[in-house]
């Protein structure tokens, strides 16, 4: 019997059918006896607090459902953080979520969306960006490639991950100092979605040769589009879905009727145009931000069939932001214009030193520039769009009136009012009864304080100076999406301008893809990617 190994087959047959363990290998040293009996204690009292928060949710739902789930978030993410690594490449449904969530975010009204009893609006963009921003986790918890493509692309910029650190934690501490705690958490998670996620997947897709221009062809594209259905709403004087949104997405609130029933300038009665928006200055910003890259197209690396596309499009858009009756979209996109074309003429003379069409735009542009000021405030039609007119005064003074009232505010609550109490706190109204503050820089101060403002702003601002440092005066790109720094910093400039007469923050997931990309597009100006012809590494 032992010529045959019969013994030696019964011993491996009985090691087979011993039970394995129900736990990963990592984990299944044997831990020292007063760690099994804190185990012990802990899985007694984790059954009993389950079966309270069992039995309170029972009670209560669905009426405190968000309270009932703001535990289980913390809980998720340290699962997803003990999850082991793995050396697979990162999943493609990142990217579909991240390009789906991006099309959303422009071409989907937000105020249409599943309301349930308990819980905050079913948005088109919540139900994308939950999965996408749960996906991110996922991989930076089981893939160091990742993470370490996304520490590189944020690191290019100095001090830019310990900002944005800093604005999370300062977010979450407004959630404390709230005085409705709830609302303000709602906001807070909402924000690490669009904001947060958003941006640290930008920095990870846009190192990838390619991806830059298919955005800013994607956006361009877009605004274009939407320019038909402005002038067709504008005909209609409501959005044209407002009569025909399904039971599904019939949200009964006051702010959702509004924005289906559209507004009109006060004084002289005049539509204003608002597309997916919820208002016209927020489609009005939107079409201004998407202005640089097309202007990009005009005057960067494009064939002669695009440049003409670009014109065309530029001449819609700016009609398109004339009937939407909101003079920061006017403003944008005249800065937008001014900037571009002075830094367009530099790179050119610093690019072609024998040519003259660059120092000639240089030398001209004091005059250009003085010109269209005083057109701004001498011409009457210019006068009217920039500055406004009789019909305007009452917003202006409104705006004056905000600043001298929350001034004091701030410095008597120097870290702020909560997440979304700034507007309440200030207790200013427009004429329609509705709370709001149109000066986004204090309502910034006001939610989160003197350093969320610094925070918050600092991060534009180190963009804005990089992708100048990066983009606007660099001669030696090695990839045509190195020059996207240039109308992306553009881009940000523009917005950091609106944001003084305007304060809703829907389009700021686009802000912070943009400062993903800028972020992106330098380290691959720096250090180049496969696809890239890499240049020399610098300081």
């Amino acid at each position: 019997m032992k010529l045959f190994g019969i013994g030696r087959i019964r011993s491996r047959l009985a090691a087979a059918l011993q039970p394995s363990p129900m736990v990963l290998k990592p984990y299944t040293n044997r831990m020292p006896l007063r760690w099994r009996v804190a185990g012990g204690i802990s899985v007694v009292l984790l059954t009993l607090l389950s079966l309270i928060y069992g039995f309170g949710y029972a009670l209560t739902t669905p009426f405190m459902l968000k309270e009932f789930l703001a535990p289980l978030v913390p809980l998720a993410c340290v699962a997803i953080w003990a999850l082991p690594e793995s050396k697979a490449e990162p999943s493609r449904a990142l990217e579909v979520l991240f390009w789906a969530f991006f099309l959303a975010t422009i071409l989907w009204p937000n105020y249409l969306a599943v309301a349930l009893p308990g819980l905050p609006w079913i948005s088109a963009v919540r139900l994308i960006g939950l999965p996408m921003a749960t996906v991110l986790l996922i991989r930076l918890s089981t893939s160091k490639d990742f993470n370490d493509q996304i520490r590189g692309s944020v690191s290019t910029i100095p001090a830019m991950g310990r900002f944005m650190a800093g604005f999370v934690a300062i977010q979450i501490f407004s959630v404390a100092i709230s005085d409705h705690p709830i609302s303000s958490a709602d906001v807070v998670f909402d924000n690490q979605i669009g904001w947060t996620a958003t941006f640290f997947i930008a920095c990870y897709m846009f190192r990838r040769p390619g991806t830059a221009q298919l955005w800013v062809a994607a956006y361009c594209i877009c605004a274009v589009l939407l320019c038909p259905l402005g002038i067709w709403e504008s005909k209609l004087e409501h959005v044209p879905w407002a009569d025909h949104v399904p039971k599904i997405f019939a949200v009964q609130d006051e702010s959702v009727q509004r924005a289906l029933a559209g507004a009109r300038r006060l004084g002289i009665g005049d539509y204003r145009v608002e597309g997916p928006q919820s208002t016209s200055l927020g489609f009005a910003e939107f079409l201004a931000l998407s202005i640089p890259f097309l202007l990009h197209y005009i005057g960067g690396p494009y064939r002669t069939i695009v440049r003409l596309l670009a014109i065309g499009a530029i001449v819609l858009i700016f009609y398109v932001i004339l009937i939407s009756h909101a003079r920061l979209g006017v403003v944008g996109f005249f800065l937008a214009t001014l900037l571009y074309l002075l830094i367009w003429s530099l790179r050119r003379w610093r690019r072609f030193k024998g040519g003259l069409l660059g120092p000639a735009i240089v030398a001209a542009y004091p005059t250009i520039f003085l010109a269209v000021i005083v057109a701004s405030f001498f011409v009457g039609r210019i006068r009217n769009v920039v500055w406004g007119n009789s019909e305007t005064a009452a917003s202006n003074q409104g705006r004056i009136e905000q600043l001298k009232a929350g001034i004091p505010m701030l410095l008597t609550h120097p870290w702020g009012y909560g997440t979304g109490r700034g507007a309440e706190k200030l207790g200013w109204t427009d004429p329609g009864g509705v709370l709001t503050i149109d000066n986004y820089f204090l309502l910034v101060a006001l939610d989160w304080g003197i350093l969320g403002f610094i925070f918050y702003y600092g991060m534009i601002v180190m963009v804005i100076w990089y992708s100048a440092r990066y983009g606007w005066l660099r001669t030696n790109e090695r990839h045509p999406e190195h020059t996207l720094l240039f109308p992306a910093g553009v881009a940000m400039s523009v917005f950091i301008v609106i944001k003084t007469i305007f304060s809703q923050t829907h389009n700021h997931k686009l802000q912070f893809m943009i400062m993903g990309m800028i972020c992106a597009l330098i380290y691959r100006v720096r250090f180049g990617v496969p696809g890239d012809d890499a240049p020399a590494k610098e300081a």
